[in-house]
């Protein structure tokens, strides 16, 4: 696969912070894959590419962005004759990124895990303001409800560690929000 041909794309449809939360993902993996093999290429490729059904090129209202990055990333790879077994972990990392089935290969899991991890902590709050604008108010319902599903998307025992961390650093952040705004939020 043509990485500077994803990375092009990828940075071309969804900006910078794409590219930035696909190394935070990469970074994350390496954290958690607890020197266990794994196939770095299928997870380099989703990485990229798993949110691209989010972005206006691609995007169709009314469908969610896993499921369009799936129909999406499917046509590119098949377009550039990807092998099966390549382009079958790659499918599976983008359909699961937000959680799925237990029995799953390793990289969906890493790949939920560390997704799920980059929505915590100090990253993930700044990030879901970043999301939600000028509208303070669905940003901090959206980091309370992050806080809850990611937190449940997660299950490798180095991944939990890392998450209640970032549970504990999310809690401290939002009380000291709520005590700063008065609790207006």
């Amino acid at each position: 696969m043509d990485h500077d041909e994803i990375l092009r794309l990828t940075g071309k449809c969804g900006g910078a912070w794409a590219l930035c939360h696909a190394q935070r993902i990469l970074a994350t993996i390496s954290r958690i894959a607890e020197q266990q093999s794994y196939d770095v290429e299928a997870i380099w490729i989703a990485a990229h590419l798993h949110d691209w059904g989010g972005y206006a090129r691609w995007a169709v209202a009314g469908v969610d962005h896993a499921v369009r990055s799936v129909q999406v990333v499917r046509e590119f790879l098949a377009a550039r004759a990807c092998p099966v077994d390549l382009a079958g972990r790659v499918l599976e990392c983008i359909e699961f990124h937000h959680g799925g089935p237990p029995h799953r290969r390793f990289e969906s899991t890493l790949f939920t895990d560390a997704d799920a991890l980059d929505l915590l902590g100090t990253v993930g709050v700044f990030r879901i303001i970043a999301m939600n604008g000028r509208d303070l108010r669905a940003g901090i319902a959206a980091i309370r409800r992050y806080r809850e599903t990611s937190d449940r998307a997660i299950t490798l025992p180095a991944s939990r560690q890392i998450a209640k961390e970032r549970l504990e650093e999310t809690d401290r952040l939002l009380a000291k929000f709520e005590e700063e705004t008065g609790g207006v939020y």
